[in-house]
């Protein structure tokens, strides 16, 4: 998996879904069922960033979690932390095995910094699926096309942006979770399951699947707290 780090020009949030996979034989990568919905319409921008703003967390808050990837030569495991300032900056740290560690801000859809570099980048997804896994999707640039749906058994909405297209659906009542599905020259990318905490949209557990290298992300979410503020030295690079 990489993530794109950047500095200055940002890049969309679809063109910065060009995540650089190694591309295994097709034959041994597990296949991933498209949820790409059926009869979506054109929607104005307004439509959905009102459906996105209600997964937003309100305040600043703070994730612990458990990490596992798994890939076909094994899996690594390890713990993780997600700081949240709405409305769009994260922090992400991770600690692994033998001592391995790293750390990235996000805002929006690009990573600002990552130390060490490759490591969370070997980790960490590209910013759009890392929002997207921890339940709190976010609009694309302005020169995305939108369609969605809205039934009785939840919503649909999609970007598409030259070759790249994202799909997003709810799942369950309340909404329960949300899949996301990317989508380059047809062919699948990434997808993600998140699942919510009962009667919130807090998120439980998420999983990550990269099919042209048979990945898996897989992150369990133990622990949420509210927080007043955080420290400036949060957002700096170490």
């Amino acid at each position: 998996m990489t993530m794109h780090c950047t500095s200055g020009r940002r890049p969309t949030i679809l063109r910065s879904l060009a995540v650089s996979l190694a591309l295994g034989a097709l034959a041994c990568t597990p296949r991933i069922h498209s949820i790409a919905p059926l009869g979506l319409e054109p929607v104005t921008r307004d439509t959905v960033e009102a459906w996105l703003r209600v997964y937003q967390p309100g305040a600043r808050v703070r994730y612990d979690m458990k990490w596992r990837f798994v890939t076909q030569k094994g899996t690594t495991a390890g713990r993780a932390a997600v700081r949240i300032a709405p409305p769009d900056s994260a922090r992400f740290d991770f600690r692994g095995p033998f001592g391995r560690s790293g750390a990235a801000m996000i805002v929006a859809d690009s990573a600002l910094w990552a130390v060490p570099e490759k490591d969370t980048r070997d980790l960490l997804p590209a910013a759009p699926l890392f929002w997207a896994a921890l339940g709190a999707p976010r609009m694309p640039g302005r020169d995305a096309a939108l369609y969605a749906r809205w039934r009785t058994g939840g919503r649909a909405w999609r970007y598409v942006a030259g070759r790249d297209t994202m799909d997003f659906v709810e799942i369950g009542a309340g909404p329960e979770g949300l899949l996301t599905e990317v989508r380059r020259d047809g062919k699948i990318v990434a997808s993600t399951e998140v699942h919510f905490r009962t009667g919130s949209r807090v998120p439980l557990e998420a999983r990550l699947r990269f099919p042209q290298d048979g990945s898996a992300l897989l992150l369990t979410v133990e622990g949420v707290e509210n927080v007043a503020n955080f420290e400036a030295s949060v957002w700096r690079r170490p």
